[in-house]
């Protein structure tokens, strides 16, 4: 990754390290048009790999994405897969209809996200909206892909989309729907820049968690922070605003104990793309996983997202919320 800086681009990663892409199999969440995600699928046709999924609640905006990849090389094989995160029924038919498309997944890609929702929501299996989508549904989703056998010690790679954002908040592990164990009264403390650090915290706490388990399979497990891009519709989608991105940075200076914040340089879509796809590619990290990567270079994230205690308590939690035990 030390050939790669802020300002590389999508297809000079592509270029250099596109040839271990070919002949893949990528399942990527979200990947909606003007996306990270759907950026990342794109630029990974160059590489001719075997076949990319694209698992998302809307098909209308994963279309110009798979028209798209088929412009760029009509060989390569793109189909799209209905996932809602916000309702733990579709993940089990997502997986099962994954099974039928592939025997293997060689690189699982948990992108897909929403970012500071202000009003308090819950999934369809009650679970706070953030919390579900950023972090609960991929857990369920990996550990079924893992349970069915489509990702294997034979060369599979799951990479968690992190951010940031995580330092806003610590997990809740004692009350994630934010109703200060209130009962019939979830939301009660909800902000929804805390929700959101809670679920990137969480997603943290996950890849460590995940990659010691998986150790002994070979499966490395790491998180990549893209950085910040405005080309990206996850604004527009969020309902995010310059007043709203105000309260994030106030939340950030309290945390930071009223310190000034480290500048951050936004990128264009095509640089956010290529931290994405070097993290995919690069062969020489998989061995240091558990791993986080911001823009091309390792990055250590706070303690508390790397404890092993608070991690395997958060698993105990997911467990509990998806109603099923997995025993990797």
């Amino acid at each position: 990754m030390d050939t790669f800086n802020e300002e590389t681009g999508a297809k000079e990663v592509i270029k250099k390290l596109g040839i271990y892409a070919e002949g893949k199999i990528y399942l990527i969440t979200g990947g909606s048009n003007a996306s990270i995600g759907g950026d990342v699928a794109i630029e990974l046709a160059a590489a001719k790999p075997k076949l990319i999924i694209l698992a998302s609640r809307s098909e209308a905006k994963i279309l110009p994405v798979l028209e798209a990849i088929h412009k760029v090389d009509a060989t390569v094989e793109a189909v799209f897969v209905y996932l809602d995160l916000l309702d733990n029924s579709t993940v089990y038919k997502a997986v099962d209809k994954i099974k039928n498309l592939t025997p293997k997944i060689d690189t699982l890609v948990n992108n897909a996200g929403i970012m500071g929702v202000k009003a308090y929501s819950t999934s369809k299996d009650g679970v706070e909206s953030q919390f579900a989508t950023n972090y609960l549904g991929h857990f369920l989703l990996t550990n079924l892909l893992l349970k069915e056998g489509l990702l294997t010690g034979d060369g599979s790679l799951i990479v968690n989309d992190g951010s940031l954002g995580y330092q806003l908040a610590d997990p809740r592990l004692e009350d994630p729907n934010f109703n200060a164990n209130h009962e019939l009264q979830d939301g009660k403390e909800y902000n929804g820049w805390k929700a959101y650090g809670q679920a990137k915290s969480s997603l943290y706490l996950f890849t460590w968690n995940l990659a010691e388990k998986l150790r002994v399979k070979g499966i490395p497990v790491l998180a990549v922070h893209p950085g910040v891009t405005i080309e990206s519709h996850l604004l527009a989608n969020s309902a995010i605003d310059q007043e709203w991105f105000g309260e994030a940075y106030k939340l950030a200076i309290e945390r930071n104990n009223g310190n000034p914040l480290p500048p951050q340089h936004l990128r264009s879509l095509t640089q956010a793309t290529a931290a994405v796809l070097s993290t995919l590619l690069d062969p020489s990290i998989r061995d240091k996983a558990p791993a986080s990567f911001v823009e091309h270079r390792p990055y250590e994230p706070l303690p508390y997202v790397t404890d092993l205690k608070s991690a395997e308590k958060l698993w105990a939690l997911s467990e509990k919320l998806v109603g099923q035990k997995f025993d990797l």
